[in-house]
């Protein structure tokens, strides 16, 4: 194995020795790396300028500091790869195992000719399209090229995967994790489908063939490519013959029984499922029976009684006498999950007899009821999705993507959240105006709590600009939260000032809006500008209007209490705090705002800090972790393992679970948290008469401070570093940091970090040092 491994298919990876390599945070850093890779020659800067960056961007700087993270990466000691000066840049691969190279390699040897296991072992690399979530759409020849390679790519791997299958044929257990492999790389594919049935019956398998038979079936329908018929000879050809001898020349003609079904009754009208004698089943019933089993076929695969009461307008009394019939007709029939179809192809035929316009029309009045009910579980939003995106309205099906999307964050489904957030920004496409722009705010509010960015500047600009659109339409309360979300990015990557102008513009676009969104622009503005330290006499003035307006409206809000306890918390008002910050929680997790859940606890793990109850502390970070390992791939999880470690350090003074706990949390660069858990270790290591350890730790703590411009770290980690230097005999040092201290002690400092300074000056003192 290469020393150096490069991984384009699927999401980007670099390993060194096998070990993954953590990338650069930016996405048209890791964008050059492939660039370069796929290319064996070198390229002026002018063109990799214009191919990537934008002028406002400096784009010569911009490839400069790209280049100075790709060194890192892909340069060893005595192996320089990228090959860079004044005119050109190129990366030299020669010694670099790329995994997209090794499967065109194989693709031109001949999928028929290359050996076996040099197919298998290319196919396993492949671990999705190339360069899945790199598209970077803005920049339009980068993106072709990407598209082109992506296409490129996907047919090389479509076609080893089919002759692995083939050439597997007499080995069914080895084929058939090929035949999964390309069904799910071509899912509309009718052969390769076909070809994984076989196999399935082939090894005794049938409940899973018939599972892949529905479902391709439904998908082919679902997109309108009419059927070849493949699937339907693959399901009877070994149906009811598994591993059988073959039929002798005067074997019957007659067609084996769906598989794992026995042969229905000749008396059953819907016996075979034939349209036929479903048409003479319905022909018979009732007019009002026949409308309830129409309305029974949009909801398949089980009935609710009380959804087709409401969409039906009919009583249970009359719904029930219908369904009975139904029944009695061997339509419907009892099972554990309820009263269901007897069999799929009934609800096929049932459903098909439907006029496609009323279909629509059906799928969109289930839709809205379903969007009605503020108590979805994840069974009904599924449910939701399914009949948005069946009634032919983009918008309606964008808007469901967004609720079952909030709904899975609630339950921490984030994979699931950001596949279907992709899905509706896609919806978004077919839509203009007013309701694009503020679909798109929603579903990007979504992904932002789902999953860590890969690019948070990109993010930010794209947000405001959204923020702006939403702005020129007269939507408020979109435009706030495009405001809004910008600046929760650029807090949580330290960009405290940007994070500051998008909040105050946030609170000033809603001024004009109705009351609620008056009210969660203000308390939201708020809860950031006391997160930020910044203007909080303003921040107390809007959270005062704020609550007035809320409890004359009635409006309930977390951010209300979460700012309350944040303006208690630096006013030092720690029992008051607390208070407000056990209530955030509990609205957080009503609402199902885990992100805010994760930081009304980790308030109230620091308030327990601050009173040195370091066994409560440490039981809140349990909570902390237990949540911070569902979120997002964020600096939540690392932060709530460092901060368990903390408090460990505190109890056991064993400061090495710490120590092991830190380089995570660097890695998610949360520096507004690395900062406060240094400095707290920081403050332990000199209690503890360990001042050399207090200098190193307050240090990278001020370094952080510094660039958040954060007043409070900042105090204390020059009164630790004035310390440490005092224990040293560094007077010059100790005087240059105690002069620091008094500078920054008026300020804005939150009032406990100030206390906490008085207090030990004041031990010191008392003791007789000076």
């Amino acid at each position: 194995m290469n020393a150096l491994t490069l991984n384009l298919l699927g999401d980007l990876e670099v390993l060194r020795d096998g070990q993954p390599l953590p990338l650069p945070p930016s996405k048209k850093t890791r964008a050059l790396l492939a660039y370069l890779a796929l290319h064996p020659r070198t390229f002026s800067r002018e063109h990799l300028c214009d191919l990537l960056w934008e002028l406002p961007d400096d784009p010569r700087g911009s490839l400069r500091w790209s280049l100075s993270k790709l060194r890192r990466l892909a340069d060893d000691p005595e192996r320089p790869r990228i090959i860079a000066d004044r005119l050109c840049v190129g990366l030299d691969t020669s010694d670099i195992d790329l995994d997209v190279s090794a499967l065109h390699e194989a693709f031109e040897q001949g999928p028929h000719q290359a050996p076996i296991d040099t197919l298998e072992a290319v196919a396993m690399r492949y671990r999705g399209p190339f360069l899945e979530g790199l598209d970077l759409s803005r920049f339009h020849d980068f993106h072709s090229w990407c598209l082109a390679e992506r296409e490129r790519a996907m047919r090389a791997q479509t076609a080893i995967l089919s002759a692995l299958v083939e050439r597997l044929a007499e080995t069914p257990e080895r084929a058939l994790a090929h035949a999964h492999a390309l069904v799910r790389l071509a899912p509309f594919d009718e052969d390769a489908r076909a070809g994984l049935i076989r196999l399935l019956l082939i090894l005794n398998r049938p409940r899973e063939a018939e599972q892949h038979f529905q479902l391709g079936m439904r998908l082919l329908k679902e997109a309108g490519i009419p059927t070849g018929g493949a699937l339907l000879r693959a399901r009877r050809g070994t149906a009811g013959r598994v591993a059988a001898p073959s039929p002798g020349p005067h074997a019957s003609d007659q067609t084996a029984a769906p598989i794992g079904e026995p042969a229905p009754p000749a008396s059953s009208p819907a016996g075979t499922g034939g349209v036929g004698e479903v048409d003479a089943a319905l022909a018979s019933l009732e007019p009002e029976a026949r409308e309830v089993l129409r309305w029974a076929a949009v909801l398949a695969p089980c009935l609710d009684p009380a959804m087709l009461g409401r969409v039906t307008g009919l009583n249970a009394n009359r719904i029930g006498e219908a369904l009975g019939a139904a029944e009695r007709l061997r339509l419907l029939e009892a099972t554990e999950r309820g009263l269901c179809f007897s069999h799929e192809r009934v609800a096929r035929d049932v459903y098909t007899g439907i006029t496609p316009s009323r279909r629509q029309v059906m799928h969109r009045q289930v839709a809205d009821l379903l969007g009605q009910n503020a108590a979805l579980d994840l069974e009904h939003a599924a449910d939701l999705v399914r009949h948005a995106q069946s009634s032919g309205d983009p918008g309606l099906a964008a808007e469901a993507m967004v609720t079952a999307g909030r709904l899975c964050l609630r339950f921490f489904a984030n994979d699931e959240a950001v596949r279907l957030a992709r899905q509706g920004l896609a919806l978004t496409e077919r839509l203009s105006g007013s309701r694009r722009v503020c679909l798109m705010l929603e579903l990007r509010d979504v992904m932002l709590s789902a999953a860590p960015l890969e690019d948070w500047e990109t993010t930010a600009h794209e947000l405001v600009a959204l923020a702006e659109r939403a702005l020129e339409h007269g939507a408020l309360a979109h435009a706030r939260l495009g405001y809004q979300l910008a600046s929760q990015v650029r807090w949580a990557h330290g960009q405290w000032t940007g994070a500051h102008e998008e909040a105050l513009q946030a609170e000033r676009v809603t001024r004009s809006a109705d009351d609620h969104d008056q009210v969660v622009a203000m308390a939201e503005t708020a809860k950031c500008l006391a997160m930020l330290e910044r203007d909080l006499d303003q921040a107390a003035a809007m959270l005062a209007q704020a609550r007035a307006l809320a409890a004359q409206r009635r409006i309930s809000h977390p951010a209300i209490p979460m700012a309350l306890g944040l303006l208690a918390w630096h006013d030092n008002r720690l029992a008051e705090a607390d208070e407000h910050l056990k209530d955030a929680r509990t609205l957080c997790k009503a609402t199902g705002d885990r992100l805010g859940e994760f930081q009304a606890n980790e308030y109230l793990m620091m308030i327990d800090v601050e009173g040195s109850r370091f066994a409560a502390a440490r039981s809140r970070c349990a909570t902390l972790m237990e949540i911070g390992e569902r979120l997002r791939d964020g600096s939540e999880a690392p932060f709530a393992r460092a901060a368990e470690a903390f408090c460990r350090y505190a109890l056991d003074d064993d400061a090495s679970p710490l120590e092991d706990a830190l380089p995570a949390l660097r890695h998610a660069d949360a520096k507004h948290r690395l900062s406060y858990l240094l400095t707290q270790a920081a403050l332990l290591d000199l209690a503890r008469g360990r001042p050399a350890a207090a200098r190193s730790r307050a240090e990278e703590a001020l370094a952080h401070a510094q660039t958040l411009e954060r007043a409070t770290e900042q105090l204390l980690a020059h009164y630790v570093l004035a310390e440490a230097h005092r224990a040293a005999g560094d007077t010059v040092a100790r005087r240059r940091h105690a002069a620091a201290v008094a500078r920054l002690e008026p300020g804005p400092v939150a009032r406990w970090a100030r206390h906490r300074v008085a207090e030990l000056l004041a031990d010191r003192e008392a003791e007789g040092e000076t």
